[in-house]
C-alpha cells in the first residue's frame, strides 16, 4: 500500500559493518570463473581484517555491498557527457550543440563522484564484475567473451556457469554522444552478496564503442521496475526479487559518501535499513509513478550562511536515479535556479556554469522539500568540474533538459540517504552521516 510505515531499521548488533574494497582497479583476464576482480593489495581490510565484497547479518536477513567510486585516467564521464547519457536514458531530446561539444572533450576524468559501482556475480559459480548499480534503468549488460572490443573489462564466459541458457535475442544499447554496446541475450543467476536471482535475462556485449571500452565498469545492473528497459518485456532484477520473495524485506538502501583513501565510497544495503548511516527519522513519501523511483518534490530553496533563505518556484515529479550524476530539471527550472545563485550563465555550449569559486562566495547550501521535509545539498557540491578554455569558470551539477519529470541524481544523494521500498511503493530519506 501507498505510504504504508514500515520499520525504520533492525537492532545495530543485527547488521554488520560493510567492508570497504580497497584500491579496486581493472581484473585481469582469468580461467578462474569465481575469481575477484580485487587486487592481491585488497585482502587485507585497515584492520588487518579479510576485505569481502559484501557483509550479511547472521541471520542472513540482509547485507551490505560496498561500492567504489568510478575512477580512470582515460575515462570521457564528464558532466558533459554524463548530462547527454542521462537525457537519452530517459527518452529526452538533446541539443545538437552539446553532442558536438561532447566529442571534442579531452578523454580524461575531471575528478570522483561521476558514477558508482559494485561487485555482482553472473553464473554458477559467480563471475565477479564491477557493474554501475543504477536504480534510474532495467536492464542488466555486461561484456561477452567474443567481445573483441572489450578487452579492458572483465567478459563473461557460458561455459563456465552450469546455469547458463542461451536466449539469443539481440540486444542493444546506444546514446547520444556516439557511445553504445550491443549483443545478445543470454539467462543465468546474478549473485550480489548472498542474494541469488536465478534465470535473470543479461544482454551479453559482442561490441561495444570507445567510451564504453575506457570506462571502468564491467557493465550495469538496473534496479527498477519492469518497463524501464532496453531489452524490451523482461523482468528486472528487481522485480524478480520482489515477486519471488528471494529478502525478507523487499528493500534496498543506498548510502554514498566522499571516496576515502582505500576507495570505499558507501555502500547498497539489500534487505534492511542502517539507522546508523543517517541522522533522524526516515521521512517516507509514496511513489508518484510506480515504474521509475518517481516521487513528488515539493519544493525548493537556497540557504546562504548569514543571508537567509531564498525559495524557489520549483517543484513536480522527480526520479531518484543512482545511475545519474546530476540533476536534471526543465529548461524554465534550471533558469529559476541559477538565478538565485550570483554570476551563474547559461552558455550556449556548455549549459549552465558557474564560478569556480560560487561556495567561496556564497557558502550554504541548496533545500529539496520532499514530504513536507527539508534536505539539504551543499552549495560545493553544485560546482563541478572545470570548463576548459573557460578559466574560473566550472559546470554547474543542475542542467536542464528534462519535460515532464526531474532527476535527482548522485549529488543528491551523496548528502541524503535513500530507501527504495518496492513492497511498499514508497521511498525513505533522511539526511546522511558522514
Amino acid at each position: 500500500m501507498h505510504g504504508c510505515r514500515m520499520q525504520d531499521s533492525v537492532p545495530g548488533n543485527v547488521i554488520l559493518e560493510g567492508l570497504p574494497i580497497a584500491g579496486m582497479t581493472q581484473a585481469p583476464d582469468s580461467d578462474d570463473a569465481g575469481q575477484s576482480p580485487l587486487p592481491e593489495s585488497a585482502a587485507q581490510g585497515a584492520d588487518g581484517a579479510q576485505d569481502m565484497s559484501a557483509s550479511s547479518s547472521p541471520d542472513g536477513g540482509s547485507f551490505k555491498v560496498p561500492i567504489a567510486s568510478h575512477r580512470s585516467p582515460n575515462s570521457r564521464i564528464s558532466t558533459m557527457a554524463t548530462r547527454v547519457r542521462t537525457l537519452e536514458k530517459h527518452k529526452l531530446n538533446i541539443p545538437g550543440k552539446w553532442l558536438q561539444e561532447v566529442e571534442k572533450l579531452p578523454i580524461r576524468e575531471y575528478g570522483f563522484g561521476i558514477e558508482y559501482y559494485g561487485e555482482v556475480g553472473v553464473g554458477s559459480p559467480p563471475q565477479k564484475f564491477k557493474l554501475d548499480l543504477d536504480t534510474g534503468s532495467g536492464d542488466v549488460w555486461l561484456a561477452g567473451e567474443e567481445c573483441v572490443t572489450c578487452s579492458r573489462h572483465k567478459k563473461y564466459n557460458p561455459r563456465k556457469s552450469s546455469t547458463h541458457k542461451t536466449e539469443g535475442r539481440k540486444w542493444g544499447i546506444s546514446y547520444g554522444d556516439g557511445s553504445f554496446a550491443s549483443g545478445y541475450t543470454v539467462r543465468d543467476t546474478v549473485s550480489i552478496g548472498n542474494l541469488k536471482v536465478p534465470n535473470q535475462v543479461i544482454g551479453i556485449a559482442t561490441n561495444e564503442s570507445r567510451a564504453y571500452q575506457l570506462d571502468t565498469v564491467d557493465g550495469l545492473l538496473g534496479l527498477s521496475y519492469s518497463g524501464v528497459s532496453f531489452i524490451p518485456g523482461v523482468t528486472t532484477f528487481l522485480d524478480n526479487i520482489y515477486e519471488n520473495s528471494y529478502l525478507k524485506k523487499p528493500v534496498f538502501s543506498v548510502y554514498i559518501t566522499e571516496k576515502d583513501k582505500n576507495d570505499y565510497a558507501g555502500e547498497y544495503l539489500f534487505g534492511d535499513v542502517d539507522k546508523s548511516r543517517f541522522e533522524g527519522e526516515l521521512t517516507w513519501v509514496p511513489l508518484h509513478t510506480p515504474k521509475f523511483w518517481e516521487i513528488m518534490l515539493d519544493g525548493m530553496g537556497l540557504n546562504v550562511d548569514g543571508v537567509g533563505n531564498e525559495k524557489m518556484e520549483i517543484s513536480g515529479p522527480a526520479i531518484l536515479d543512482t545511475g545519474t550524476t546530476l540533476i536534471v530539471m526543465s529548461e524554465q527550472q534550471a533558469t529559476e535556479f541559477h538565478k538565485a545563485i550570483p554570476s551563474a550563465e547559461n552558455s550556449d555550449i556548455y549549459g549552465w556554469i558557474l564560478p569556480c569559486n560560487t561556495d567561496q562566495v556564497f557558502p550554504g547550501n541548496v533545500s529539496f522539500t520532499i514530504g513536507g521535509v527539508d534536505f539539504s545539498v551543499p552549495i560545493k557540491s553544485i560546482v563541478r568540474e572545470p570548463v576548459k578554455g573557460l578559466n574560473g569558470w566550472c559546470f554547474s551539477a543542475v542542467t536542464s533538459g528534462a519535460s515532464n519529470f526531474m532527476i535527482l541524481g548522485d549529488v543528491f544523494m551523496r548528502s541524503n540517504y535513500v530507501v527504495f521500498d518496492r513492497g511498499n511503493a514508497q521511498v525513505g530519506i533522511a539526511p546522511s552521516k558522514h
